[in-house]
């Protein structure tokens, strides 16, 4: 079983207390300082689903330097299980809504640069899928967060439709999430982590969504001094856009479970970045 690899990594405690997660929930984690290791049950959920992709993309990427390093693993009928060497740093941030507008710019343009080689991961099986629906995505955040959206930019937005939703590269694999705890960075290195989520998206996906989550306001604007052209730039933005939308529908979501202040400050973030975005589009 799983404990007999987890017993040369970690102590009997940490393993305890992993197990005891695993009898109510359908994964847990555990951490020391050298290693990390993710653990899933196999009922059927997404979460047991996607850690067998990510123990696939781990398996062929090995030697690539900004993905952690895979130890060991474990994979059976019933639990899938990756054990990875901790990498020592610091996330950019601690939440998805901390923007951490205290990145200086030439640390955003050199992590900006690396997220653009993430297309380059191989991955020969069959685990990457390519369901993502730029079109489908686009109406239903739009309708959802129209509500909060004033006639002006409702408008501006209706007028762009046809653009936005239309792509002009080839899909590369995305990592689908890179927010702030998702990028760790020491001295000169950056290294991309927990990738459950990887899929095939548009080329710039992954661009814009890091750039998105890592400044407070006008996150976007250093993409003109990444050597991008204008059509790259634009294919950017229009996913740009579809994410802002996303984030506003998201938040609007949360009324009534956490404090309205927040909501509504969450709210009014992405509303600045998507007027931004329209502006520059």
């Amino acid at each position: 079983m799983f404990e007999e690899k987890l017993d040369i990594y970690f102590n009997k405690e940490q393993i305890k207390v992993l197990k005891s997660d695993l009898n109510t929930k359908a994964r847990s984690n555990i951490i020391n300082e050298n290693f990390f290791a993710k653990i899933g049950k196999n009922d059927e959920s997404l979460f047991y689903n996607n850690l067998k992709k990510e123990l696939a993309l781990y398996i062929e990427n090995k030697s690539n330097p900004f993905i952690p390093k895979l130890v060991d693993s474990f994979q059976n009928e019933s639990f899938t299980m990756i054990i990875l060497k901790r990498i020592n740093g610091k996330t950019l941030s601690n939440h998805r809504n901390n923007y951490n507008s205290c990145v200086r710019e030439k640390k955003r343009i050199f992590i900006a640069k690396e997220v653009l080689n993430i297309k380059n991961i191989y991955l020969s099986n069959s685990y990457v899928d390519d369901i993502y629906d730029r079109s489908e995505k686009f109406e239903k955040y739009f309708e959802r967060s129209k509500k909060f959206l004033s006639k002006n930019t409702i408008n501006k937005i209706k007028k762009l439709e046809s653009d936005i939703i239309l792509e002009n590269y080839e899909r590369v694999l995305s990592h689908g999430d890179l927010i702030g705890p998702n990028i760790i960075t020491n001295k000169d290195n950056v290294f991309f982590i927990d990738w459950e989520f990887f899929s095939m998206k548009p080329r710039y996906y992954d661009l814009i969504y890091f750039l998105l989550f890592s400044k407070t306001n006008k996150s976007t604007e250093i993409i003109y001094k990444l050597g991008l052209t204008n059509n790259e730039i634009k294919e950017a933005l229009k996913d740009g856009i579809i994410i802002c939308l996303k984030e506003i529908k998201n938040n609007a979501e949360l009324f009534n479970k956490v404090d309205e202040k927040i909501v509504f400050k969450n709210i009014n973030r992405w509303k600045r970045e998507l007027k931004y975005i329209l502006e520059e589009f």
